[in-house]
């Protein structure tokens, strides 16, 4: 990082969705094993969702009005509900990549030894929002093994500038990409240590071009969802990185959850929606898909032969922590809720079936019964 040298563009092909490429059965399994891995008591009936920050951000863009193409599975385990993302493949790749956004860290950040040939790091977060208990899987980019807003201190000596503390431990932290390996077996191996959320970042890199730009501010609804206390912002001029901005976003964090209360307050209702119309239903599964530009989310029954979101022996112990299917504590009132579905300027839910039944204006309180109307 003292003498930075001139990097190539990123090359080759990258995954959508790195989950589902590398464990296309289910991709949601090595999420569960390595929960149960880390705590065998672990309380699963006390989870309310289950998601990824894919998922979880697709929604919440969705109710600010951001308009992209997404589809999301949705199933109840028990008295969890899990989000899954859906790609058109498994196996599809992102189109027309350019930049620095896999070179850089390749270049100035290494594995450590315990998990050297990883292809990503995925973390696993819960939280409380909105009475809701999430569990919620991210990739990191990478971590500040001597962070100073970890709960240990700071270990750095009085003549060096915090970014030169930070940059230093930014080149022993823990980020790169491989191709993976044509296994098809889920293996679970415990090792390293525990790696404080305080000390996670995430890295984004940019053309010169961009230093006027907001870009913290473009990522700040990520950040929220992953709850990421540090973010790296690395410029290049022509792929050489000589601006490599490290930063405490914490209070970034909680201004734009501040300013953005009414659209997190949708988003509340919203999840409240689709966690109640799965317990609702006999099945407990269904599809979310919106459409590039749309204004509507559409909920389509699922093909009966898809797989589940888990194994049946996982699902089974999924289960064993919960009791019979309960919705949830109420997020938001159910007028909130009904006036959220019933807005003419945004329809939040269409539902599509082969069947005459349309659930779009039931609620819990009916049981999902299908028959209600506006």
């Amino acid at each position: 990082m003292s003498e930075p040298a001139t990097l190539t563009e990123d090359q080759g092909e990258y995954f959508r969705d790195q989950n589902a490429a590398r464990y296309s059965s289910y991709p949601m399994q090595p999420t569960v094993e390595a929960i149960f891995k880390l705590n065998n008591t672990f309380e699963s009936n006390m989870v309310d969702i289950v998601a990824c920050g894919s998922t979880m951000g697709n929604l919440l863009r969705f109710v600010r009005d951001v308009k992209i193409e997404f589809r999301i599975i949705i199933e109840a385990v028990g008295s969890t509900i899990f989000f899954l993302r859906r790609e058109k493949s498994p196996t599809q790749t992102i189109c027309g990549v350019r930049g620095y956004g896999h070179t850089f860290p390749e270049a100035s950040t290494t594995w450590e030894p315990e998990v050297k040939g990883s292809e990503s790091h995925q973390r696993i977060l819960r939280y409380k929002f909105a009475g809701l208990t999430c569990v919620v899987r991210f990739e990191a980019d990478g971590y500040l093994p001597q962070s100073p807003i970890s709960q240990a201190g700071p270990a750095f000596t009085e003549d060096e500038s915090v970014e030169e503390q930070l940059l230093a431990a930014l080149q022993s932290s823990a980020v790169t990409s491989h191709r993976p390996d044509d296994s098809k077996r889920l293996v679970v191996q415990a090792g390293g240590q525990y790696v404080s959320q305080a000390t996670v970042f995430d890295l984004k890199t940019r053309s010169f071009r961009r230093k006027e730009d907001d870009i913290l501010g473009e990522q700040l609804p990520r950040l929220w969802v992953s709850q990421i206390p540090n973010f790296i912002l690395a410029f290049h001029y022509y792929g050489l990185f000589n601006d490599v901005r490290v930063q405490d976003v914490r209070e970034d964090v909680a201004r734009w959850e501040t300013k953005n209360e009414d659209s997190l307050r949708q988003f509340a209702a919203l999840l409240q929606s689709l966690v109640g119309f799965a317990m609702g239903r006999p099945d407990g599964r269904f599809e979310v898909i919106h459409e590039e530009g749309g204004n509507v989310l559409e909920l389509r029954e699922l093909d009966e032969n898809m797989n589940s979101v888990l194994p049946a022996s996982l699902k089974d112990r999924w289960c064993m922590g919960s009791t019979d299917a309960v919705v949830p504590a109420e997020v938001v009132s159910r007028d909130d809720v009904s006036r959220l579905l019933e807005s003419e300027e945004k329809l939040i839910l269409d539902w599509e079936s082969e069947s005459e039944k349309d659930f779009t204006a039931c609620s819990a309180s009916c049981g999902y019964c299908g028959r209600c109307s506006y």
